[in-house]
């Protein structure tokens, strides 16, 4: 009678198992095939959904997956995509910027030195490392925040007092400096340019067009 309850009670574990596996496996087949279907969907298909989905992963990838482990192994402290005109030249730059050096009696030798004279365009992504407060030089472009928005504008005044140094700042393409980039405190610096990079901020210049979300 043993025998036999021990018998019939393994039967049933067996087809519990056998049960349980063919779950894990039809699990895993609807897993794949849906995969798959996403797949063909996010590369393959040609719909406005397909490329709104596609815009919004690979800003979510870049953001929290490459940019991170770019700066960690790189030492870099920030990377920022440039979602205005206020550094772009244009044909008006000749006043906001050649004839406002001018005014402000700028050497031209000088200046030739700056970087990125060439200006920085929308959708452009910049890198930036932090320096010193007495490193940071008159020309130079630097990443500081304003309300949470990344302001990348160019040092156009330093400040040095017994408190420590400030930054004025401007837009290349802007008349003037703002109030809000007027002696800015070196603790508010998240660094200074070391390179740009054309086009790689596209993903979240465009969501910011399609999406009001303040989150991008």
């Amino acid at each position: 009678m043993t025998d036999k309850t021990s018998e019939n009670s393994s039967n049933e574990n067996k087809e519990v198992t056998e049960v349980n596996n063919e779950e894990k496996v039809k699990t895993q087949n609807n897993f794949l095939k849906f995969l798959k279907r996403f797949w063909h969907f996010l590369w393959k298909e040609e719909s406005l959904l397909s490329y709104v989905v596609f815009i919004i992963l690979s800003y979510i990838v870049l953001k929290f997956a490459v940019f991170p482990l770019f700066l960690m192994i790189t030492g870099f402290s920030d990377i920022a995509a440039v979602v205005s005109d206020s550094m772009h030249h244009s044909s008006l730059t000749g006043h906001t910027f050649n004839d406002w050096l001018d005014f402000y009696n700028f050497s031209s030798d000088s200046v030739k030195k700056w970087p990125c004279l060439e200006g920085i365009n929308r959708g452009d992504v910049i890198i930036v490392k932090p320096f010193e407060p007495d490193q940071i030089k008159v020309g130079d472009i630097i990443l500081f925040y304003h309300d949470k928005r990344q302001i990348v504008h160019r040092v156009v005044f330093i400040n040095q007092t017994e408190e420590g140094y400030s930054y004025t700042t401007k837009g290349d393409a802007n008349p003037v400096s703002l109030d809000f980039e007027k002696n800015i405190p070196y603790s508010q610096i998240k660094g200074k340019l070391i390179t740009k990079i054309p086009f790689l901020g596209y993903p979240r210049l465009i969501l910011m067009y399609i999406t009001p979300m303040s989150f991008w």
